[in-house]
């Protein structure tokens, strides 16, 4: 359905709290409505299918350059990974994803200032970032250095061996300690709610060594990152987001693309930027079909889990501390509101838990650190995305090339395709790179 002004504008707000006790409405104050059955063809210039954060922002360039755009998105919210929650009692403002920007994310950064936002520093007594890289030893330190060295002189012709083994593996080969690795260990499950011990070395040395990633400190958006979302979707006419339908089908003629959607709506376009996850993409039907090695890409990408639930503790919390049980870490977001981090298979536990059992989880994990009451549990995720944290495991060199290549006038976007999957900063890169290929 194309939602119309008054509800659109419903679902540029953050949700609140208060609103999950009212069953009967989406979490963002958007009433369930049918959706339509016409088929009448729609023409625009450019389709876009995803309103994440690449979604949006490829269509917003679309629009600076006059280019009439249409964004279609499944759920009935837009934003994907990036949501804020709002406490009611006193409108302070979390974000259960999306959350984290770094010093080098330079054009999310940005972004971020053109759209009028402040980034705030977390107000934590200790480091900045949860990486402490003096819990190596000398060694180590050099050691890792001239890894990360290496990952930017490796020939090509050596780079598929680096990829072939995982970052832990290749690191207890290097000689690093049990300690050292379970620390690394801890901080890229933070990043990338994945073990280092499944992800390629060559994918994470190489995000290491672009500073994009672990070796940095890191700031949030005062207010909520949901605010770019906002800001970005009010910069197009609502008439331009359909949202609560998908695409099922893209055929491409020498007219250009129509897309069908669940609905049975049909909507043509010169071109089409798709910026779906790999899963998501796999579902649609492409005449003619995609090519063999992107399928094959698009089999082979994983995707980490990261969940986060937001806490008031029973007494402060000044630095961040490690998690027991399902746990990994305890974020400090005030002196008596935290960030409960739980990644890998306990995050899908998590989740498949009702909030009765979830809460006993959480609550056992957090121990001393005991919680007053849980502001974000329970708590309608449609269309959060909670596994859209890409992957790249050992032996995976080369499909990223391949999903991001084009297929006539079909365009991949996405964080999965930028420098460092996971982030805002790879949403927006792709986002750009999607946008140039548009003729």
């Amino acid at each position: 359905m194309i939602v119309n002004r008054k509800k659109f504008l419903k679902t540029l707000g953050l949700v609140s709290v208060a609103t999950l006790a009212l069953p009967s409405k989406n979490i963002f104050g958007q009433t369930k409505t049918s959706r339509s059955n016409s088929t009448t063809d729609k023409s625009s210039s450019v389709i876009v299918l995803g309103g994440g954060l690449s979604g949006l922002y490829a269509a917003n360039l679309l629009k600076k350059k006059g280019i009439q755009t249409l964004i279609v998105e499944a759920s009935s919210r837009l934003g994907g990974r990036i949501m804020s929650v709002t406490n009611p009692s006193d409108q302070s403002v979390y974000d259960l994803g999306g959350e984290w920007i770094g010093d080098f994310h330079s054009l999310t950064r940005k972004l971020v200032n053109n759209l009028g936002l402040t980034l705030v520093r977390p107000n934590w007594n200790g480091s900045q970032s949860l990486w402490d890289i003096n819990k190596f030893s000398l060694k180590s330190k050099e050691n890792l250095e001239k890894l990360i060295e290496y990952q930017s002189k490796i020939p090509s012709n050596q780079i598929e061996g680096l990829d072939k083994i995982s970052l832990f593996r290749y690191l207890r080969y290097q000689g690093f300690s049990d300690m050292e690795l379970d620390e690394l260990d801890l901080v890229v499950k933070s990043f990338y709610g994945e073990s280092s011990k499944n992800i390629s070395s060559y994918a994470l040395l190489s995000s290491i060594e672009s500073k994009k990633s672990l070796f940095q400190n890191f700031y949030k958006v005062e207010g909520g990152t949901q605010q770019i979302i906002s800001k970005l979707a009010n910069n197009l006419d609502s008439t331009d987001i359909i949202l609560s339908d998908k695409a099922v089908s893209v055929s491409q003629s020498k007219d250009g693309v129509l897309v069908t959607l669940s609905s049975g709506r049909r909507l043509r376009a010169n071109e089409l930027i798709c910026t779906l996850p790999a899963p998501a993409v796999s579902e649609i039907k492409f005449e003619p079909g995609l090519p063999r090695e992107k399928i094959y890409g698009l089999l082979r990408i994983g995707y980490g889990r990261i969940h986060k639930e937001i806490v008031e503790l029973n007494k402060p919390l000044l630095s961040p501390e490690k998690g027991e049980g399902i746990i990994d870490w305890i974020l400090p977001n005030t002196d008596k509101v935290a960030t409960l981090q739980i990644t890998e298979g306990r995050a899908i536990a998590l989740e498949n838990s009702n909030s009765e059992i979830a809460e006993g989880l959480l609550n056992k994990s957090l121990g001393v650190q005991s919680a007053k009451s849980f502001l974000s549990l329970g708590q309608n995720r449609e269309g959060f995305g909670t596994g859209a944290v890409s992957i790249y495991s050992p032996s995976t060199y080369g499909i990223k090339a391949e999903l991001s290549s084009s297929v006539g006038p079909v365009h991949f976007a996405g964080e999965h395709l930028g420098e460092v999957p996971g982030t805002m900063e790879a949403a927006i890169s792709s986002a750009i790179l999607a946008v140039r290929k548009i003729s």
